[in-house]
């Protein structure tokens, strides 16, 4: 079983979720992974909506990807949560940002 970790996925109709429901469809266990606190229950759902879709293994991942250190725990925590040694699939799904551009 290929183990992924989808970051960005943690929204129910986001292209994260999207992508990480994909994996799950075909087999793969799967960390759901969220940045901000708010966003944990609809991480979870998320999550326990693919294993019981799917019957594939899943967890909740969290922390923000802006740093190193931040970075590798979430790699901990998708390990640890999957029961891997190792993750075979990494996607990234980053935020969206709003840009205004001045006029001139």
């Amino acid at each position: 079983m290929p183990a992924a970790l989808i970051t960005g996925s943690g929204k129910e109709n986001g292209i994260g979720a999207g992508i990480a429901r994909a994996f799950a469809r075909n087999g793969a266990a799967v960390a759901i992974h969220y940045v901000s606190e708010e966003s944990k229950p609809k991480a979870a759902k998320v999550a326990e909506c693919l294993a019981n879709e799917f019957g594939v293994k899943t967890t909740v991942v969290q922390g923000s990807v802006e740093d190193r250190e931040t970075t590798k725990g979430i790699v901990t925590q998708a390990l640890k949560g999957l029961g891997v040694d190792h993750i075979d699939i990494l996607g990234t799904c980053p935020r969206t940002y709003v840009v205004t551009f001045a006029s001139r």
